[in-house]
């Protein structure tokens, strides 16, 4: 073997490892197989104990409670006088595995929040302000099949939201201190910060503490709430942000793919361009701030906004032959959703901000 070749190689094996990690966590897996999911009656499954938002044990992310996931994203930049809460998406999919929520207290979900969903998408907040995520029994990835959701699944996302919306009130209680709040989700996640939207700011006096809330990977109407509004430029606050994130194929490789999200079930959402943040329907690669990659590092302009309807159109992101090779085995980009702009984010949060603060 020649030895000029053995450091490219070496790379590409890095990367493959790197992939295979994620896709074990459930970050970037994908598949065609249909799926057949172990299930029973909800009432048959005694459901997990419940968190006590009291204890640092059940948060995730907390002031008090740094998980050394993210202590390579501290930013020489101060934080500000913000508070951000995070919601993060379904991990709890596991087809062999019957009970409808998942169980904050087993290690391993723990570990797999951590390592997937705070470490790669809460920590494109956490240099803004004071980042807040709560573990919670968050219902099964099946339970968005339209078969299990009378069947169960309802109840098991009831739960869920129940856990989120007691963390928030212990969040507004006990550490908040009347400061501004971002909210912030990802699919599940996003769904759930949607309701406590509802519930907490739209129309409340809490509305004024809202500095924008990203509502990513799920479906938003522009009329969903009645005063908070889909916000059209980079500095706006005190609205909300949401995209649900597609690559551009041939039509041959359309027709096979099967996405987390479909574009049906998403047809007339609102959707925000995430990189000029305004009412622009493309962006230039020039424009792109940063895709934060498997191997932690952010790879700026290498994303263009093909076209935004109700939805994000871009090709197969522009990092590298190696790295290229391995994204263009994905075709679902759901799980990218906040990846794919992740510095783009990390930056217009602290912008909206700011400007927040300054009025």
């Amino acid at each position: 073997m020649l030895t000029f070749l053995r450091p490219l190689i070496m790379k590409y094996i890095l990367s493959l490892v790197i992939l295979l990690n994620l896709c074990s966590c459930g970050l970037l897996y994908e598949s065609n197989t249909p799926i057949i999911y172990k299930s029973q009656s909800f009432d048959t499954i005694k459901s997990p104990v419940a968190p006590n938002y009291e204890s640092l044990n059940s948060w995730a992310v907390h002031p008090k409670n740094k998980p050394d996931v993210l202590v390579s994203f501290e930013s020489e930049e101060p934080k500000l006088a913000v508070d951000v809460f995070f919601i993060y998406p379904t991990l709890h999919s596991d087809k062999q595995e019957p009970s409808w929520n998942a169980d904050i207290y087993n290690q391993n979900t723990r570990n797999l929040v951590l390592e997937s969903s705070v470490k790669y998408q809460s920590s494109a907040w956490y240099s803004v302000g004071n980042l807040y995520a709560p573990y919670y029994r968050q219902a099964h990835l099946r339970i968005f099949r339209p078969e299990f959701w009378k069947n169960g699944g309802e109840q098991a996302y009831e739960l869920a939201y129940e856990d989120l919306r007691q963390a928030f009130m212990i969040f507004l209680k006990k550490y908040n201190n009347d400061k501004p709040i971002i909210i912030a989700g990802h699919s599940q996640g996003a769904g759930h910060a949607k309701r406590l939207l509802k519930e907490f700011f739209d129309g409340k006096p809490l509305q004024k503490k809202l500095i924008a809330a990203y509502l990513i990977g799920t479906k938003i109407m522009k009329d969903e709430f009645k005063n908070i509004k889909h916000m059209t430029n980079e500095s706006e606050t005190g609205g909300f942000v949401t995209w649900n994130t597609y690559r551009l194929m041939s039509k041959s490789k359309e027709r096979k793919a099967i996405y987390t999200i479909s574009k049906e079930w998403i047809r007339g959402a609102a959707c925000s361009n995430p990189i000029t943040w305004d009412q622009q329907k493309t962006s230039q690669y020039s424009d792109h701030k940063g895709f934060l990659y498997l191997n932690k590092k952010v790879f700026p302009q290498t994303v263009k906004i093909e076209s935004i309807d109700d939805k994000l159109l871009i090709k197969t992101p522009k990092v590298g032959l190696f790295k290229r090779i391995l994204i263009s085995t994905v075709k679902d980009y759901h799980k990218a959703d906040v990846n794919l702009f992740w510095q783009d984010i990390r930056v217009n949060s602290r912008v909206r901000s700011e400007s927040y603060l300054r009025n």
